[in-house]
């Protein structure tokens, strides 16, 4: 039991120690990772919504820092951020054999938010962050039989709120990014866009849902 006691006292010691400096250095990162739209998308509610053979992937590219803001005094191992994703692009696609189409969805835009640090020991760092994501840009090209449509719009706004684990250069990370976009159809007969955007049809107006969730691996340094 003594030896028991020892060890235990002895493990919390090297935890106080690897974080007790308490500042932790500016991250620089790039990852990538699978992007799942959800099916609350196009005025849907649930998959119910949608044909059932409906299927959905996507991908995430995105390139940041978290500067970290050690003049601001918190416990050791301990310390809140800015986290900002200078770029951000996302992929989402929904296809079906049932109505022959897809919809091929791309959007571009940053992230920015605070973000809280946690080292319980040396290389190993949690962030939880909140951010706020505009989108600059968003096109969907929409495909159904031979009949192509194509929407664009320059106008959104999701957010962003997760997690990420970093242990030394390695960054594993999981965000909810949920919010909207406006997109336009574009008139190939007037070959301009029109007043029509993609949720017309919706109770939303002129907003289309884009929600998704992201899973992501990088390196950090």
């Amino acid at each position: 039991m003594k030896k028991l006691l020892a060890l235990v006292l002895l493990i919390s010691t090297a935890l106080a120690v690897y974080a007790q400096d308490g500042n932790l250095k500016k991250q620089t990162y790039l990852r990538i990772g699978y992007s799942l739209p959800s099916w609350k998308y196009f005025g849907n509610t649930d998959k119910s919504d949608w044909v059932d053979d409906a299927k959905r992937m996507g991908g995430v590219f995105e390139v940041g820092n978290i500067f970290m803001l050690n003049g601001i005094k918190l416990s050791p191992g301990m310390r809140l951020g800015i986290n900002v994703d200078y770029m951000s692009v996302s992929y989402h696609r929904f296809s079906s054999k049932a109505w022959d189409g897809k919809e091929n969805l791309i959007f571009i835009g940053s992230k920015i938010g605070p973000s809280f640090s946690y080292s319980p020991v040396d290389r190993l760092v949690f962030d939880a962050f909140f951010k706020f994501n505009p989108v600059w840009v968003a096109a969907d090209i929409q495909t159904i039989a031979d009949e192509k449509d194509f929407y664009l719009g320059f106008m959104g706004i999701k957010y962003g709120f997760g997690l990420n684990v970093r242990y030394s250069v390695l960054m594993l990370g999981f965000e909810i990014n949920p919010g909207f976009v406006k997109m336009k159809w574009f008139d190939d007969e007037e070959n301009s866009f029109s007043d029509e955007y993609i949720g017309n049809d919706t109770d939303n107006g002129k907003k289309t849902n884009a929600p998704g969730i992201n899973f992501t691996v990088g390196l950090s340094f």
